[in-house]
This record gives structure tokens, sequence and C-alpha cells, in this order.
């Protein structure tokens, strides 16, 4: 009896910590206070400006080789990603030649503050509170795989990924931003169109035109997309189960639980069994039982909770399935985190929706596993790895090639990523 009575005070607990309402200037206050955030969690980026791979490599100097129109709808890598283009363009025909990167983190910065402002701007009942909504943003901000596709246009598709994502788990809302993002989305990179299957699932049991309507919106960029631009590319399309089910238990469950310093002990050791062929037990028998436990907290939860974690499963399975050079690498913490980033953000709204929806032991449990993920998201925000961190200085860079026109500058990561120069004429 006084265990039940301890339960319930704790139930009561968190539901009132949920039920605070947060009102429009607190609501902007958080974002004002995700987009600070953003910018502290890796300085140099933001101080110094910079180019990503192949941001520099290819798109920015493809935007020097070819016509603006003709750099636009370049496809590269298999798919159009015209975030990368769009930007390149802008920088390479709008600024002198050492402010470039400042073009391409601006329409970055742009990319990363829309999930956010879904977030803000949403009318769903389980992100009115104060407390859900700072959640919310703080778990997007410090998601442990965000170190790669933070402030690059290379990588903006896995930022509308999660917009996607987010638009397919709440209740439609009228106004053109939703839509806009919808058909966007698709022509930034394919990794959104991994849901147009789950936007149809849910308009067919919804019967809603509303969600008729975004569906087919994501459909016709993901029409554009497949249509005119997507091609095979080697090194993709991986068919081995064991290595699969190894990336989701190392990007999914134990880098979110564990943040970089406690999952590299356990990836070293999967990536040996991998090097011999072999997936450990260990490794299914916990995919098991984490499956089995989300399912459980899901059962009685909201129908959002449901289609974010569904979302999250999807993104993950054929994100790991089709990655560029799959290897047995992709087990590292710090390496294609890229394809994690929106799967785990995803799924800790999930446990977030499921703790803000009242009392019983399904949200206290969710609650638990929440705050453990943003402990877990605080190590990996303040100690992100040096390789996305720190690199050379653009303008630096285009000084020595001043000075020597033989130079190629340095692009991030450094070492081995150049620009080649001189830039040709338009």
């Amino acid at each position: 009896m006084l265990v039940s009575l301890k339960q319930g005070r704790a139930s009561v607990r968190i539901a009132a910590a949920f039920a605070d309402p947060a009102r429009t200037g607190d609501r902007w206050l958080l974002f004002a206070l995700y987009l600070l955030l953003t910018l502290c969690r890796m300085p140099a980026v933001v101080l110094q400006g910079r180019f990503w791979a192949e941001e520099g490599r290819r798109f920015y100097f493809d935007a020097a080789r070819y016509p603006w129109y003709h750099v636009l709808v370049k496809s590269y890598a298999g798919y159009l990603n015209l975030s990368a283009n769009l930007a390149a363009v802008a920088a390479r025909h709008l600024v002198p030649l050492e402010y470039g990167p400042r073009v391409t983190f601006a329409f970055a910065l742009l990319a990363q503050a829309a999930p956010a402002i879904l977030l803000v701007t949403s009318r769903a009942a389980l992100l009115q509170s104060r407390l859900a909504l700072a959640l919310a943003l703080f778990l997007l901000a410090a998601a442990p795989s965000a170190e790669e596709v933070w402030l690059n246009t290379l990588h903006s598709q896995f930022q509308l990924a999660v917009c996607v994502g987010l638009i397919l788990a709440l209740d439609p809302e009228p106004g053109w931003l939703r839509k806009f993002l919808l058909f966007l989305a698709p022509l930034y990179g394919v990794v959104s169109i991994i849901l147009l299957p789950l936007f149809a699932l849910r308009t067919a049991i919804d019967r809603s035109r509303a969600r008729l309507v975004e569906t087919l919106i994501l459909g016709a960029g993901s029409a554009i997309q497949l249509g005119f631009f997507f091609h095979q590319v080697g090194g993709r399309q991986s068919l081995d189960l064991k290595l699969i089910f190894a990336t989701f238990f190392a990007k999914n469950i134990v880098l979110p639980l564990l943040s970089f310093g406690g999952s590299q002990p356990i990836a070293t050791w999967l990536h040996a069994a991998l090097d011999r062929g072999q997936l450990p037990i260990a490794v299914m028998v916990t995919i098991v039982l984490a499956v089995a436990l989300v399912v459980a907290l899901l059962w009685r939860g909201p129908a959002a909770a449901r289609w974010l974690a569904a979302a999250s499963a999807a993104l993950a399975l054929v994100s790991y399935y089709g990655a560029l050079l799959v290897t047995n690498d992709m087990v590292e913490p710090h390496l294609g985190n890229r394809y994690a980033f929106a799967p785990q953000v995803l799924f800790a709204w999930s446990l977030l929706l499921i703790a803000a929806s009242g009392l019983g032991l399904a949200p206290r449990i969710a609650a638990f596993l929440v705050l453990w993920l943003c402990l877990a998201s605080t190590d990996a925000y303040l100690h992100p790895a040096a390789i996305f961190a720190h690199g050379p200085d653009w303008s630096a860079e285009v000084a020595k090639w001043r000075h020597n026109p033989n130079y190629s500058p340095l692009v991030w990561p450094g070492g081995f990523w150049r620009v080649p120069m001189p830039l040709p004429a338009n």
C-alpha cells in the first residue's frame, strides 16, 4: 500500500511538472536559447566559418566551374542536394572568396532552426508545457550524433528529415510552413523519402483530408527527386544484416545512453567481433529487450509517440542499409553519425511525449529515460570530437593561396580535403 502511494505521488509530481503551460513569449525565449546552444556547441565553426568536406571540395568548386543554373540542379552522390547546391552558388556569386563559408553557414543555420520552429509553433497539447518544450529543444540541440550534421549544408537533409518525422507524428495544422518543408525535404536529399510510406499509412488510418494533402506534397517532392535526379552509385545498399543490427545497437541504444566515452569500449568490442564475422548474442538480446520495453511504453501512450518511434525505426534501418561506403567502422561512436541523428532525436521525443502524457507507470519510466538521455546528451554536447570541433581557418587558408598561387586551401575535416585552386572563371 505504501509503495503504491509513493508511486502515485511520483506520478502526480511528473504530471504536474508537465502541466505548466508556456506562454508565447516563453516559447520564443526557449527558441532563442536553442539557437544559443546550437552556436556554442562548436564555437570554432561559428568564429572561423568553414566548408565541410564536399561542401567546399565539390559544391563550392562546382559553383565556380559551371553556370549557376547548372549547379542548382546538379546531382552528386546519387541525388540532388538542393541545400548544398543553392548555398554554394550564393557563396560563390554574392560574397568574396574569404566569406564563402559564412553564406553556407547561414543556409545551414536556417535548416537547423526549422525543427525547433515547428516545435515552438506547434499546437499539440503535449508540447504546450514549458518543461516539455524545453526538453524537446534540448534533446534536439544536444543529440549525441549531431556533430556531423552540425551547421553544414552538406547534411541539412537530416535536419529536414527530423521536421518530416515531427509533421508525421503531430496532427495537421493550417499554415504554409509545414507544407513548404514537406516539399523541400526530399529535394535536400533522399532521407525524408523513407517516411513517405508512413505518411500514406497514416492517411489511410486517419482518413484525413489534411493528412492526404501532406502526403501528396511530400510525394510530389519525392517524385521530383526520384524521377529526375536519383541514380544508383557504388558503395551503397548493404544487405549485411549483422552489420545493420550491430549499427542499430551501437547508434540507437548504446550511444544515446552512454555518450561517447561510455560507448567507445563497447564499440571496440563489437567492431572486433564483426571483423571476425560474428554478431554477439548479447547484441540481439539487448535489441529484443529494448524493443519489448518500447512497445510496452507505447502500447497505451499517445498516438504521436507511436508515430515518432515508427519514423525513428524506419529512418535508422533504411539509412543503415543505404549508407554510403558501409563498413564495420559504422559502429564507432564518431563515424557515420549523420544516419543516426534523426532517429535519435525522434525516438527521444517519443519518450518525452509518453512522459508528458499523464499518470501511470509508463510515463514514470519514460521520464526516467528522458532524464538519462539528457544527461548523456549533455556529456556529448560538452565533449565533441576534435575532427568536428576544430579545423583550418578558411580566411587563413585563402591568405596562403594568395601568397602562393600553387597552394590549395584546406577545408574541414583538415588533412586531406582541399579546394583545387585557382578557381576557374564562370
